[in-house]
């Protein structure tokens, strides 16, 4: 597994690199985003270098204060611990050791002053850890090291204070005691264990316990079902000669119900399924799993650096020379990898439902086609909900790591819209109040299936009806983008400047990830779904002048979508009429999906060449099938590390190639354990149930 998982990653990083030569910086940079990062390289901070107080003034300037408050007893703005335990770090400085360790913990606010005009970076974290490493020591000192990131102007000061101090009252030490213009200060603490937290525990657990006895049980199981078969065997050539009928087919033998209840959870049993490369019948779509697997790597590096905002130290670098590059749009437009899944996902659900309705005469249990796309979706994500609500936030610890909590409150919420998939519709606009922010695609592709059978059913009962009525979606897709993108102003691309005042807050999400906007990419899909189903994978022989000027226009129309955005990247990027912007927003997911379908269409007919022999290569199977989980998991992942990060990061070109790679790898890795545990168990459950 880690050996395909490290060969795929390798060779699929080289032909990005390839591509793109520098990877390593925001991929899908949203509107937000390009604000904060225009806002920070047109700011300059008031501050100056020679009139930041020196430690040894701010540990004077706290010392005055305290001694003033105490003396008046005016207590109002600080604690009388934090009050007592400030004044001994301040006098035990610079004599004890823990005092200078906790001094020494401090970002260097001068050096972050003086270079920020050179490169934008308005951090100095300081040393989390080193701050955190100081404990109470019992008889001498009661406190132990405080980490906290104060805002100064816009700049972020790590700090380290007793831990007996508050967030308010770091604060007020920082801009009454110190006089800095500190406005207001977040604080990193361990968070305390909750009901939730042992709920997911247990949960995990009972997992982890099921997984263990199925094992147990599939081990034991097909011991003894050796043991028969040997036995079997001895005899079988005595009742052959008896003229006897022999035994049963112990080869089709099973278990019983509860037996096949613990296989379903079997980590042998599952584990061969999901890592086996054997390719389907002659009606599969190999291609598919090419497509789904490099879509997945595009997304995954997309999310490596969109992730990244925030983390460089060399942020001036990265705006001015390496985003405006024409290379660096190969990195930009992973925005489309996710039209890639939902044509995808519009493409299978037509193509097995078309079959069932074509093998039944129609009859197609609607209830049941709901059902189990729920049951296919919802119990994994629902897990990696619980984690992300509950666990994630101890493992591990970093100066960033209080985002967990803002984003578990997100999940406590709105939990509930989330499992039921249109939390990207409520609480309105969603997405920028959603659980999970990434899920967006998981609610819209639910919304897109809902609808679904109303092409299916259509197109069922008559070629005419059903292309008529998926041309009628498509076109009120494309015109309800345009209305929008018209009435709202919306820049094209990676423009940031919008066409009118109409919408106030740019950060609001009117397209991205709501329904009207994907739907043409769907239906464009279940056309194509609706196709392949008619073909039955029948090899079509076209004229090699036809297939050839196919693949150009495909390519060519794909590619233009594409690197067409180059002129709107950078800050200097360019700004078209609005009607262009509009022509462009409304139609390229259409035609970007269009082009994809031509290239699943010639590969299933035969026409392919290479690419087919590329896309249906054996190797992309396991990985295929650990998709899903793997886009639950990667983002989880990322903040991982980069909210644990003590450190801006410095960029560079290898390093983030390694971050991505390292990202794909774990990400499938740690895909592969959530498979095994929750979606290959609920599949065995599933046909378990209706008996399939």
């Amino acid at each position: 597994m880690v050996a395909v998982l490290c060969r795929v990653t390798f060779l699929t990083t080289l032909l990005v690199l390839f591509v793109s030569q520098h990877v390593n910086c925001q991929i899908k940079i949203v509107q937000d985003e390009w604000n904060k990062i225009n806002n920070i390289a047109n700011r300059k901070p008031e501050l100056e270098v020679d009139r930041i107080p020196s430690d040894k003034e701010i540990a004077q300037g706290i010392k005055s204060l305290l001694s003033s408050v105490l003396a008046t007893e005016d207590n109002k703005n600080i604690s009388t611990r934090c009050h007592n335990d400030t004044m001994v770090f301040m006098n035990d400085w610079p004599d004890q050791v823990y005092a200078r360790q906790m001094f020494t913990s401090f970002g260097d606010l001068p050096e972050i002053v003086r270079e920020f005009p050179f490169t934008w970076n308005p951090k100095s974290v300081g040393s989390f850890g080193r701050c955190r490493a100081v404990k109470p020591d019992p008889g001498i000192r009661s406190f132990g090291g405080l980490y906290c990131k104060a805002n100064i102007e816009f700049l972020i000061w790590g700090v380290c204070f007793p831990d007996s101090c508050t967030e308010d009252e770091v604060t007020y030490l920082l801009s009454q005691g110190a006089g800095l213009p500190a406005r207001s200060s977040i604080c990193i603490v361990d968070p305390p264990y909750t009901t939730g937290d042992y709920i997911a525990i247990v949960i995990c657990s009972v997992l982890a316990a099921l997984m263990i006895t199925g094992s147990t049980y599939d081990v034991i199981y097909h011991r003894k079902l050796k043991r028969l078969e040997k036995e079997q065997a001895k005899t079988e050539k005595q009742q052959m000669m008896e003229n006897k009928t022999t035994g049963k087919d112990l080869k089709k033998m099973k278990p019983g119900y509860l037996g096949q209840f613990f296989i379903s959870f079997s980590v042998i049993t599952n584990g061969r399924k999901l890592l086996s490369a054997k390719k389907g019948g002659s009606g599969s779509i190999s291609a598919l799993n090419g497509i789904r697997v490099i879509s997945m790597f595009w997304v995954i590096l997309g999310h490596s650096q969109q992730f990244a905002f925030g983390k460089y130290d060399n942020n001036r670098y990265i705006i001015q020379e390496v985003i405006p590059r024409f290379s660096y749009i190969t990195v930009m437009a992973g925005i489309f990898a996710v039209d890639t899944f939902f044509l995808l996902s519009g493409c299978l659900v037509s193509y097995v439902a078309m079959k069932q309705l074509f093998k039944t005469n129609g009859r197609l249990n609607w209830l049941l086609f709901y059902f189990h796309r729920w049951w296919r979706l919802t119990p994994a994500f629902g897990l990696m909900m619980l984690i992300w609500t509950t666990l994630i936030r101890h493992i591990g610890n970093g100066p960033d790591y209080n985002q967990f909590e803002n984003q578990a409150q997100l999940c406590r919420n709105y939990w509930w819209a989330c499992l039921f998939y249109f939390n990207n519709l409520y609480p309105w606009p969603g997405v920028s109040e959603m659980c999970m922010g990434w899920v967006w695609y998981l609610q819209v592709d639910m919304q897109l299936f809902v609808l679904s059978p109303i092409f299916l059913i259509c197109l069922y009962k008559s070629f005419r009806l059903g292309s008529s009525v998926a041309a009628f979606f498509t076109v009120a897709s494309i015109g309800m983008v345009a209305g929008v993108a018209t009435y709202f102003g919306k820049p094209m691309g990676f423009d940031t400047v919008y066409y009118n005042d109409n919408q106030v807050n740019p950060n609001i999400d009117i397209l991205y990830g709501k329904p009207w906007s994907r739907l043409q990419v769907y239906t464009v899909g279940i056309f194509l779904g609706y196709v392949l189903c008619k073909i039955d994978g029948k090899r079509i022989k076209l004229n090699k002048v036809v297939n050839l000027l196919c693949w150009v226009l495909a390519i060519g129309m794909g590619l233009t979508l594409l690197y067409g955005l180059h002129p709107t990247q950078g800050q200097d990027g360019a700004h078209p009429d609005q009607w262009f912007a509009v022509l462009y927003t409304s139609i390229s997911r259409f035609l970007y999906a269009v082009s994809v379908s031509w290239v699943i269409f010639a590969c299933a007919t035969g026409n392919g060449g290479p690419i087919n022999t590329l896309l249906s290569w054996s190797g992309w199977i396991p990985l295929a099938r650990l998709t899903y989980c793997a886009y639950l998991v990667h983002p989880m992942i990322l903040l991982l590390y980069y909210w644990g990060l003590e450190t801006c990061v410095h960029y560079t070109e290898i390093t983030g190639a390694y971050i991505y790679m390292a990202n794909i790898v774990i990400s499938y890795m740690v895909a592969f354990i959530i498979s095994l545990a929750v979606e290959s168990p609920l599949i065995g459950l599933e046909k378990l149930m209706f008996r399939r």
